[in-house]
């Protein structure tokens, strides 16, 4: 059975608020959630299934179990993530530094910082956690 791209951006739409995503056109959501979606499955070297999709028909070609679902979902934020945190650092080198101290964005970059660095140890997590069950016990015990 197949798994819509749809199920994978649902679940990362509701790990994020983007006022941007209200103003967006339909074709420019898809195109960005598609952006970050390949980058996630890229970064997600552990899971074979991914490299198997239907762009055509918007899905991937075999069954993505929930943590799977999970994974991709935290990785697509970590993209979001990094592009938000880009304007970001570009918005403060076109400012003075003291500029920048003083306008809330300072605050709003270290608030996004934080959030990157606990979503990408989330994300370390549950990778490890999916690499190691499915390597069964015993085919360790084999090499």
């Amino acid at each position: 059975m197949a798994t819509p791209y749809s199920v994978i951006e649902n679940s990362f739409l509701n790990k994020i608020t983007d006022d941007l995503l209200l103003s967006m056109v339909d074709e420019d959501i898809e195109a960005m959630l598609d952006s970050y979606r390949v980058s996630a499955s890229v970064m997600f070297k552990q899971c074979a299934k991914l490299s198997d999709t239907d762009d055509v028909k918007r899905v991937y070609s075999t069954t993505l179990t929930n943590e799977e679902i999970e994974i991709l979902a935290n990785l697509m934020v970590l993209e979001w993530l990094k592009q938000r945190i880009n304007s970001m650092e570009l918005l403060r080198m076109g400012m003075s530094t003291k500029d920048f101290r003083t306008y809330k964005q300072s605050e709003h970059l270290n608030s996004l910082l934080a959030l990157k660095k606990d979503t990408l140890g989330a994300v370390d997590r549950l990778i490890v956690s999916y690499t190691y069950s499915k390597n069964k016990l015993s085919d360790l015990r084999k090499v």
